[in-house]
C-alpha cells in the first residue's frame, strides 16, 4: 500500500495514518513553509524508533505554487495509480489541487478524526464515518510525542513503561488517607520534615537532628499509625525519627509529590483511556543531545493514543497564575488537539477571586478538578480519563 499524506503542522496527523495502515510508501506532500528540514527530522526520527518503518519520501512545493502542486500530485499517480490520499492537514492550496485531480480521476481519499480515533473515507464526494475503523497498532508514547514537536523528554520521576517499587501503590495509599485527614496542614509538615532532614548528619531513613520547629503531634501520631514513620523521640530540640523507605522519605519531604503520584496511579486504572503517562517530567525545547535549550516542567504528561493531556498538580492553595504554568507547555507542545487540566485541592483568594479563576480555566480550555482530597483514585482516574479528553467533536473512544 502507498499512503500519499498531506503535512500538517498537527504532529499527530502526519503519522496516525501509517501506524494503522501500515504502508509500504509513505509519501509526504507539503508546502515550503510547513514541511520544514527540523519537522522532517522528526517525522523521521519517530518512525525510526518504531519497529515498523515505512519507506518515507517527502516532496515540497512553493506555498502559492497551484501549478506545481498538480503537477507533484500526478507524478505521484503516474507512479502509484493505487495511492491512497491522507486529507486531514495539508494547505489550502494543496487541498485544492487534489479536489482537481479528484475531479478528473476517481481517487480514494480519506480523513482522520484523531479525537474519535475514527477514519473517515471519502467517496464521491459524500463521508462515510466508520467509527472505531482507525486504530493505531500501540500509542504514541510522551517521547515520542515530544520528538514529533521537536522537544525531549529530559528527565521525569515515574513513567507507565518503568517497573514500579514494589511498595510503591502500598505508600501511596497510606500517605494519601493521612494526607486526606488534614490536607490543610500537608504542606507544612513536609517543609518542617524537608527542614529536619536537610540538617541531619545522615542522609539514610533514620534522621535525627536539632529543629526550631516540630511537626504537629496529630500528624506524627497519624504517621506512627499508618506505620510510615517509627522510633519518633524528642529530646529537648533534637527530634529523632525513621521513615519506612526512601519513597516514604521523598514523598513526606517534597509535598507536591503525593499528588503528583495519585494522579499517576489514577491513569494507570484506567488503561481503556491512557495508553501512557510521564510524571514530573522536564522538557528541552530544542532536543537531542545537547540539553543547553530551554527547558519547562510540567506535572504529568498522559496521552491518550495520539491526544496529550497536561496536567498540574497543585496541593495547597492555587494562584491564578498556575493556569498559565500548564498553558505555556501546552501551547508550545500540544496543538489543536492537547487536553489540559488543574488538579487541586482548593483555589486561593476570595469568593469572587476563585470564581475568576474557574472562569479563565473555562475560557482557556483548562479543565479544573478541585477537592480532591475528596476523590477517590478510581474518580480523579474517570474525570481525567473522561472530562479532560472530552473536546468539541464529543467524548473520545477508548483505545
Amino acid at each position: 500500500m502507498v499512503i500519499a499524506e498531506l503535512f500538517s503542522t498537527e504532529v499527530s496527523e502526519n503519522v496516525l495514518a501509517a501506524l494503522c495502515l501500515q504502508p509500504e510508501k509513505l509519501i509526504f506532500l507539503g508546502s515550503r513553509s510547513v514541511m520544514t528540514d527540523p519537522r522532517i527530522a522528526a517525522v523521521r526520527a519517530f518512525f525510526r524508533g518504531r519497529k515498523f518503518s515505512p519507506q518515507l519520501t517527502f516532496l515540497r512545493v512553493g506555498d502559492r505554487d497551484y501549478a506545481g502542486a498538480g503537477a507533484a500530485i500526478r507524478d505521484i499517480l503516474a507512479k502509484y495509480p493505487d495511492c491512497r490520499f491522507e486529507m486531514t492537514g495539508g494547505s489550502d492550496l494543496l487541498l485544492a489541487a487534489l479536489g482537481t485531480a479528484a475531479a478528473e480521476k476517481p481517487l480514494t481519499m480519506f480523513e482522520i478524526d484523531v479525537r474519535k480515533q475514527a477514519l473517515t473515507l471519502l467517496k464521491g464526494g459524500s463521508r462515510d464515518l466508520k467509527p472505531g475503523l482507525f486504530r493505531p497498532l500501540r500509542g504514541i508514547t510522551v517521547g515520542e510525542y515530544l520528538r514529533l514537536w521537536g522537544g525531549e523528554l529530559a528527565e521525569s520521576s515515574y513513567t507507565m513503561a518503568a517497573r514500579l517499587p514494589d511498595r510503591l501503590e502500598k505508600d501511596v495509599e497510606d500517605l494519601w488517607r493521612v494526607y486526606i485527614q488534614a490536607p490543610q496542614i500537608w504542606t507544612k509538615q513536609c517543609t518542617i520534615l524537608a527542614n529536619l532532614c536537610a540538617r541531619s548528619r545522615s542522609g539514610g531513613l533514620t534522621v535525627s537532628a536539632p529543629t526550631a520547629e516540630k511537626c504537629a503531634r496529630s500528624h506524627i501520631d497519624r504517621l506512627l499509625k499508618a506505620g510510615l514513620i517509627s522510633g519518633y523521640g524528642e529530646k529537648g530540640s533534637i527530634v529523632t525519627l525513621t521513615f519506612r523507605d526512601q519513597h516514604v522519605k521523598r514523598t513526606l519531604t517534597r509535598a507536591g509529590d503525593l499528588l503528583e503520584l495519585q494522579v499517576f496511579l489514577a491513569a494507570r486504572g484506567e488503561p481503556g483511556f491512557f495508553t501512557d503517562a510521564v510524571m514530573g517530567a522536564k522538557i528541552d525545547w530544542k532536543g537531542g543531545e545537547d540539553r543547553s535549550g530551554t527547558m519547562n516542567e510540567i506535572d504529568g504528561l498522559l496521552m491518550h493514543g495520539a491526544v496529550p493531556v497536561f496536567v498540574s498538580c497543585k496541593l495547597g492553595g492555587v494562584p491564578k497564575e498556575a493556569l498559565y504554568e500548564v498553558d505555556t507547555v501546552a501551547a508550545r507542545f500540544g496543538g489543536a488537539y492537547a487536553a489540559r487540566a488543574l488538579v487541586c485541592s482548593r483555589l486561593s483568594g476570595s469568593e469572587s477571586a476563585r470564581k475568576a479563576i474557574r472562569q479563565r480555566a473555562r475560557d482557556m480550555g483548562i479543565l479544573l478538578i478541585e477537592g480532591v482530597d475528596s476523590l477517590s483514585r478510581r474518580e480523579l482516574g474517570r474525570r481525567l480519563g473522561q472530562e479532560a479528553l472530552e473536546g468539541p467533536n464529543g467524548r473520545l473512544s477508548a483505545v
